[in-house]
């Protein structure tokens, strides 16, 4: 699908659709519809005189087939809720909604007028990325694996005109979509590698697919194996990965060298690529989704991948371990003490909290090998979480409240929300070591906060 901007006296192919929103209480059809369909314009209006739309968010007017269009096959009108309460997210989600149904119309072309969007907190900018982010990720499919019959057509969206309504608005709107599309294209790499099964996306091969990324988009990549590992006493991947028959590898990747003087950041995203819970095995029940216990790994990969087009002025790098977490004869066992490099020992209670135990290990290094500015760590890391925020939010928790603070505007502004847990003191006691420094599970509840 192909996502464009264009001018609205500018000449352009009749659209399949045409896409415009109306917030709560409009009165009048936009405008720069009249502009650009003054049939259009006259149809809709006569519409809202006759109150057959109100703007409520999620309401929908489609007028289909009406040939006394001059622009479109079809219109559809998209209510947008109260002005003052639009959002980016809000806007994020009805692109999204317009998308589905232009699909199920069969649209090849599809126009939308972008000035219609603009209210609330929405800026035309803001509006102009968020559409254009939300009709790239909502139309990516994982499909893969399923064969596809011959006599059923495809749903699919040629291309997606933008209308902008001032010529001045042409630069803002290029250069939204170009970062919206190199932020398109890693979203949807990394989506495929969490997607893939774990029998395909194995620790060797994620190693392989960030070494092919790196490759083409000439980021520095050091792929560590288990030799170098044992080499640099990296206890906890090499404890977790003991009942698999797949090896460990650690993948760091390097961006911008050249600006090192000014500060690094590093990533760093849990890998495991599948976690059974070991011996401390999980049940059955939706363990086939433990594949994607790598996503952390997949997200700091697909990071690398955007920045590598972006092409900021720092110095970057990005650390996955990568393991599997299955149990056996050899697999670590609950009680098991390890020491890790920097001396520190930790008992594991529990063997199916092993994110923590890896991730030890790549902060370590990560700390050691670059002295970091700011470290972000991302992983899907304990249950615990998902009790405390739902899918609503993330967990976020951290030793730098201006690092956190913009974090989470960053979360609010992309529709990724963050919520920050607290990280007292008072919860050290909760996972103080019976026969170590620490054990890898806390006593108690605060789940999300102890395995941090």
């Amino acid at each position: 699908m192909e996502i464009k901007a264009s001018f609205i006296d500018q000449k352009r192919a009749r659209a399949n659709f045409f896409i415009l929103g109306l917030f709560d209480g409009d009165k009048s059809a936009p405008k720069s519809l009249s502009m650009l369909d003054s049939a259009a314009h006259h149809v809709l209006q006569e519409s809202l005189q006759k109150k057959r739309f109100t703007g409520k968010p999620g309401a929908k007017l489609p007028i289909y087939g009406t040939s006394q269009f001059k622009s479109t096959d079809d219109l559809l009108v998209v209510g947008l809720g109260k002005r003052e309460q639009f959002s980016t997210e809000k806007l994020r989600r009805t692109a999204g909604g317009f998308l589905s149904q232009a699909k199920c119309q069969r649209a090849g072309q599809v126009a939308v007028l972008m000035d219609s969007f603009v209210g609330g907190s929405v800026r035309w900018q803001d509006a102009f990325e968020a559409v254009s982010d939300a009709l790239g990720l909502a139309d990516y499919v994982f499909d893969r694996y399923k064969s596809k019959p011959k006599d059923e057509p495809k749903k699919e969206i040629q291309t997606v005109e933008l209308i902008y309504g001032k010529k001045d608005q042409r630069k803002t709107a290029e250069l939204a979509l170009e970062r919206t599309e190199i932020i398109s294209r890693a979203v949807t790499f990394t989506r495929n590698l969490a997607n893939e099964p774990a029998n395909v996306m194995t620790p060797r091969a994620f190693a392989e697919e960030a070494r092919k990324m790196a490759s083409k988009q000439k980021l520095k990549i050091t792929v560590f194996k288990e030799p170098d590992l044992k080499r640099m006493k990296m206890v906890g991947i090499l404890a977790v990965c003991q009942g698999s028959v797949e090896r460990p590898h650690m993948v760091v990747l390097e961006y911008g060298t050249p600006y090192k003087s000014k500060g690094t950041l590093a990533l760093v995203g849990k890998g495991v690529c599948f976690d059974t819970g070991g011996i401390s095995i999980k049940p059955s029940k939706a363990m086939e989704e433990m594949k994607y216990d790598m996503c952390g790994a997949a997200a700091v990969t697909g990071i690398m991948h955007a920045i590598a087009e972006l092409k900021p002025k720092r110095h970057i790098v990005a650390v996955a371990p990568l393991v599997e977490n299955m149990p056996s004869g050899s697999a670590q066992r609950p009680g098991d003490i390890i020491t890790y490099r920097n001396g520190k020992s930790a008992e594991v209670i529990n063997t199916d909290a092993e994110g923590r135990l890896i991730l030890a290990d790549a902060l370590l290094y990560a700390c050691e090998t670059y002295k970091p500015q700011a470290l972000v760590d991302f992983a899907t890391l304990t249950g615990a979480c998902l009790v405390a925020l739902a899918d609503k939010a993330s967990g976020l928790l951290g030793n730098d409240p201006v690092l956190i603070n913009r974090i989470r505007k960053a979360g609010e502004q992309t529709g990724e929300r963050c919520w920050e847990l607290p990280m007292w003191e008072d919860f050290d006691d909760m996972i103080k070591g019976h026969h170590s420094d620490i054990l890898n599970v806390g006593s108690g509840g605060g789940g999300t906060i102890t395995a941090a």
